[in-house]
């Protein structure tokens, strides 16, 4: 900074000295130096220092968490020769296709026809066990196996794949797309999300009286969240109009899985995927998102990227969860503020849409099934 002769050094990959003062210093002064000028008017002007560092990305993906402090935050990692994850979209992108053209899909089985008119998808360890399976159930079970296959008995369909649940989902729908047309809605769990058959049953017959095209259920007050409004007791009963749904168990019409089944390709790690797939939703038909109070799921494990294995695990493959949601927002024009699922309008935020009684409610499907929904 004192010594004019290192002006043009630079300090990694990150921040090019020569290049910054090239492309970015419209008026270069004989006082200051590329760094310097960076500091005090180009990173809050969005001026990138290097062509892997692009300011604006930077800030919507990489310090979309870190706003109050995000100036240290991006000289901390122009001094980093080796940051993780990727500073710009191109490397980002190129991390995703990669992990991507990785994933070897195995089919092990497939119903000839849908059984039920309602579909249940679970991203699932080889250990998992569909406690909410039954031959009364009112939904077909599809489970995707991410680390190696157990069993599959008490499924109609059953593939084995490594990656998220957003690379399943996406790698299903180009390979056997009739799959899902197959039925009116489909529910997409996580494994560690508990949920009985009856509560499944709830949401499925209040998608179909409500027409809604996404839907979830509420949350326990014990469960890993980021958005207080899924929880109980706030959510309450009732079924409640949103601004959107969370990843780890949206319901989602047919409709809605065909229209808007491509934000799936949009990550790896999941996030931003709900937020796209909400927004596209509300723009394609207006207020038709929901949360079920009467239906109530347990979240098992943490969501925050430090505390979860999988995050640490796609970090070593150049991809990051919170980057990955900061380029969707940036890319699609989205407010990412950290607050984007609630109530659709604060005048429903105590006022139920409807009431669904679980004890009475009967399967609306009776051609595929006899009996209670639950």
């Amino acid at each position: 900074m004192r010594d004019p002769a290192l002006w043009t050094q630079s300090t990694s990959d990150y921040f090019d000295a020569d290049w910054y003062a090239k492309e970015r210093i419209t008026q270069p002064s004989v006082e200051e130096s590329p760094l310097k000028h960076f500091w005090r008017v180009g990173f809050e002007g969005g001026f990138s220092p290097s062509p892997r560092f692009e300011t604006r990305f930077f800030k919507a993906a990489i310090a979309r968490d870190r706003r109050h402090y995000e100036k240290r935050c991006a000289f901390e990692y122009l001094c980093d020769a080796d940051a993780n994850p990727p500073l710009n979209a191109a490397e980002l992108e190129a991390s995703q296709r990669k992990f991507r053209a990785s994933i070897d899909l195995q089919t092990l089985k497939i119903a000839p026809s849908a059984i039920k008119k309602f579909l249940v998808f679970v991203q699932a360890g080889k250990d998992f066990v569909p406690k909410f399976a039954a031959p009364d159930a009112p939904f077909d079970i599809l489970i995707n196996f991410y680390d190696g296959i157990g069993n599959i008995d008490a499924v109609q369909y059953a593939f084995a794949q490594r990656g998220t649940k957003t690379t399943a989902i996406k790698t299903l729908m180009d390979s056997v797309p009739e799959l899902f047309d197959r039925y009116d809605a489909t529910l997409f769990l996580d494994d560690d999300v508990e949920i009985s058959q009856r509560d499944i049953g709830a949401l499925f017959q209040a998608r179909s009286e409500y027409q809604l095209d996404l839907l979830q259920a509420s949350l326990s007050a014990g469960s890993s969240c980021y958005y207080p409004f899924l929880k109980q007791p706030s959510v309450g009963a009732g079924l409640h109009y949103a601004s959107g749904v969370e990843i780890m168990m949206p319901l989602i019409s047919r409709r809605a899985l065909r229209d808007c089944g491509w934000v799936f390709g949009e990550s790896i790690s999941g996030w931003g995927v709900d937020m796209l797939l909400s927004a596209e939703v509300r723009r394609l038909y207006g207020n038709s998102i929901g949360v079920l109070g009467d239906a109530v799921a347990v979240h098992r494990r943490p969501t925050l990227t430090d505390k979860n294995p999988l995050y640490k695990f796609l970090s070593a493959q150049g991809i990051s969860a919170t980057a990955e949601a900061g380029r969707i927002a940036l890319k699609y024009h989205l407010d990412d503020n950290g607050t984007w699922i609630g109530p659709s309008d604060p005048a429903l935020a105590s006022r139920p849409i409807g009431h669904v009684d679980r004890a009475a409610s009967h399967c609306e499907n009776a051609s595929h099934v006899s009996g209670h929904v639950y």
